[in-house]
């Protein structure tokens, strides 16, 4: 027999089973989001209160070889942008674009899409200006997914030796590829030292949290959640002189062309200059795209390091080689001397000599004094084509130097191999010799090349590379690492025959028939040799190469001014005053006393 069940007595079954299935499902919710998925709302909770900040390291600073700070860091504001939080605030964004004039929709595709499920905070603007800092303060409360930083930013103490430091930028989506770990608006080293010693002057960033309101605003910091101080960069000591270095570009302003000197001692670098140059300071912060369009633009190309980067043809300055390798052969003895008319023939061609009625009689060291290109003819037709680039060889032209610059040209340095890759075996002659033998034609050297070989010939023993780091200090570890360089080169010529050449450049300066006699000074002697290339574009190119003091070598420098005309003239004074400056310091010669002392 069936017992009915009543309406009543069902009342409560249903409702513990409802309820049962209720709190079921709640169990198994709870357990899902506290269990299962506890860790990751825990972090997007922690996120909703904290902040991870990473601190910028400051980038290593670059002294001068007297200790002066020539390259350091000063404060700048950057603001940052949390993806996360900025991806569901379109209003936001686009008021980011609207403070810092930034392309629409830019912000948004560039920054934030690539990365946007991420906590961790991305650089949006550095370098804010003052108009920049003040509109983004009137609307902060309004980006809660946005923060001002303080990072450190490059400033260039003088201003000068642009090319040779060169400048930081950040970072290309291809550089991202070749060097991972780094992201988005990290600066990294474009040129010149800033990019050869990128890795030692980076350092490593640390971090800190921040505890932020609602309105994306920091409110403390939690030092007890984990803080790391950022590793500065480590610091580059160079060989560079900043006096020389500054006087050097003061004398070039206006000028197109390039100053280089060099320790004969040890081939580091004292200064260089490249002219026209340009403000690095400005691709340190926030390039604007019009500065970097004038600057691509200017026809003079004020991004070209022409201390290293461009090539010439040499002129006179390289008689003295040309000397050495005809003595060195046995095409020719010290005796050996050359009547100038004036000119010199080569089958149906004729070549001139820059004087044009002739020198006259003149020997190994008149031809170098008076720059007489009928000698120098005659020599290169002795030695032929394979003995001019010996004559070259032997001071390392027709390939780079190797110093720490980015981008540095070989130069070009013509052979028997050469011509014939160019022209076939039947398509040159002799004729191209008496060219090749005075700087003209297809010889081509840079600046830094010259340098180098007037530093090793007033050395007399050897060719030293050139450099500009010569120690690398860490702060971290008060640890002083000196940069290991190429051991010097012996000059593989007799020491007689260099010495011929040395007192040959000697008496462009001093001779009565030399060159350069304008550049006489009893305080600071020099000797060198001056230049003029021929130039198809234009007036000639204008060239000096010297050394001083001449009965004990310090420094050499090399000069050179284009469309200057005339070395003597154009290159040689600029020359001479660097040299002058540099030994006077070194030496700590009172100017005053001394010339009192040569007049008593």
């Amino acid at each position: 027999m069936m017992t009915k069940i009543s309406r009543e007595s069902l009342r409560p079954i249903v409702f513990v089973s409802v309820g049962a299935l209720f709190f079921s499902v709640l169990i198994v919710r709870l357990f899902d989001l506290q269990i299962m998925h506890g860790s990751e709302f825990r972090e997007k909770s922690d996120n909703n209160r904290f902040r991870l900040v990473e601190i910028a390291p400051p980038r290593g600073v670059m002294r001068d070889h007297h200790g002066k700070l020539i390259l350091t860091n000063r404060a700048t504001y950057t603001c940052y942008g949390v993806p996360v939080e900025l991806w569901k605030d379109d209003r936001g964004m686009s008021l980011l674009n609207s403070v810092f004039a930034m392309p629409e929709n830019w912000l948004k595709s560039e920054i934030i899409s690539p990365v946007r499920r991420t906590f961790l905070p991305r650089r949006i603007r550095r370098d804010l200006s003052f108009s920049e800092l003040s509109a983004y303060e009137e609307l902060r409360n309004q980006i809660p997914g946005a923060f001002l930083e303080i990072e450190p930013k490059r400033y260039y103490e003088s201003g000068v030796a642009a090319h040779a430091l060169g400048y930081v930028s950040e970072i290309s989506k291809a550089e991202m590829d070749r060097f991972p770990g780094r992201q988005a608006g990290d600066l990294v080293g474009k040129r010149g030292l800033e990019r050869i010693y990128d890795e030692e002057l980076r350092g490593q960033p640390g971090y800190r949290y921040a505890v932020v309101n609602v309105y994306g605003q920091e409110i403390t910091q939690e030092q007890d959640l984990g803080h790391v101080d950022p590793i500065p960069g480590k610091e580059l000591w160079l060989t560079l002189d900043l006096d020389l270095q500054v006087f050097a570009e003061s004398l070039m302003v206006d000028k197109i062309g390039a100053a280089v000197a060099i320790d004969i001692r040890t081939g580091g670098v004292l200064c260089m200059a490249s002219a026209p140059t340009y403000d690095p300071e400005i691709f340190a912060g926030t390039l604007n795209s019009s500065d970097w369009k004038m600057l691509l633009d200017d026809p003079d190309k004020p991004m070209l390091n022409r201390a290293v980067q461009t090539m010439y043809p040499p002129g006179s300055t390289v008689k003295a080689a040309m000397l050495i390798e005809a003595l060195e052969s046995g095409s020719i003895t010290p005796q050996f001397t050359v009547s100038c008319p004036g000119h010199y023939t080569v089958g149906n061609r004729t070549f001139k000599c820059w004087k044009k009625g002739g020198h006259g009689r003149v020997g190994c060291l008149d031809a170098v004094e008076q720059s007489c290109d009928v000698f120098f003819y005659t020599v290169g037709m002795r030695i032929g084509v394979d003995g001019v680039f010996r004559a070259f060889d032997r001071f390392h032209f027709g390939k780079a130097t190797g110093v720490d610059q980015t981008s540095e040209a070989d130069g070009n340095l013509p052979s028997t191999d050469y011509y014939n890759r160019r022209y076939g075996p039947t398509g040159w002659t002799r004729g191209f010799i008496p060219s090749i033998s005075i700087g003209q034609g297809e010889v081509l050297f840079t600046p830094l090349q010259q340098c180098a070989y007037m530093a090793a010939v007033a050395d007399g023993k050897y060719w030293r590379k050139p450099y500009l780091v010569k120690a690398i200090f860490d702060p971290q570890t008060d640890s002083l690492t000196t940069v290991l360089h190429d051991p010097p080169q012996a000059i593989q010529a007799s020491q007689e025959f260099i010495t011929m050449a040395r007192e040959g450049m000697r008496r462009v300066v001093w001779g009565d028939r030399g060159t350069a006699r304008a550049q006489r000074d009893e305080l600071i002697p020099i000797g060198g040799k001056t230049g003029t290339a021929q130039n198809a574009h234009g007036d000639d190119h204008a060239w000096f190469i010297g050394f001083a003091p001449v009965d004990d070598p310090m420094i050499a420098t090399c000069v050179l001014v284009e469309f200057g005309m005339h070395g003597s003239s154009a290159a040689a004074p600029i020359a001479a005053q660097i040299m002058k400056r540099y030994v006077i310091a070194e030496k700590g010669l009172s100017v005053t006393s001394e010339i009192a002392q040569l007049k008593n």
